[in-house]
């Protein structure tokens, strides 16, 4: 992926995340705001790649965003690995909103966008471009609202 569609990946995610904290502020209202928009995002590319395929790729978008945000490390002990298999609720996600609520929500926001735009990048990788956008489209249909309205 060249760094102009990571780019735009991550301005997409970014403004996810804005529209889903809304007016609320602070770490944890983007904690929640980070979990919406991955819930979305999960329910509408697990028909398609299958809850593994999710959790793989929220896995390896969780190592490769910890290259620029280090503190993005496991949240958990290995041992509690069974209470984060319940599916799109659970996982390495889970583990990305308990660091979230740990930092400053503007770092927070940066390295969430960082997150999501790693994920639907691999995506694009998996499925291809056409698929991932229509799956974008379905999970986060607001985020397109304007650029429909612009392009008519």
């Amino acid at each position: 992926m060249t760094a102009l569609e990571n780019a735009a990946l991550r301005q997409l995610a970014l403004k996810v995340l804005a529209q889903h904290v809304g007016s609320a502020g602070g770490a944890q209202a983007l904690a929640g705001a980070a979990r919406r928009a991955y819930d979305d995002l999960a329910r509408v590319s697990a028909p398609l790649i299958g809850q593994a395929g999710v959790d793989a790729l929220t896995g390896r978008a969780l190592h490769l965003a910890q290259r620029e945000y280090p503190w993005l490390v496991k949240a958990r002990e290995p041992e509690h690995e069974e209470d984060s298999l319940d599916g799109a609720r659970g996982g390495s996600f889970a583990q990305v909103i308990v660091c979230l609520e740990r930092q400053d929500p503007a770092v927070a926001t940066e390295a969430a966008g960082a997150v999501f735009a790693t994920f639907t990048g691999l995506l694009v990788t998996f499925i291809g471009e056409p698929l991932t956008a229509g799956l974008l489209r379905k999970a986060w249909p607001d985020a397109f609202s304007d650029a429909s309205a612009e392009e008519t």
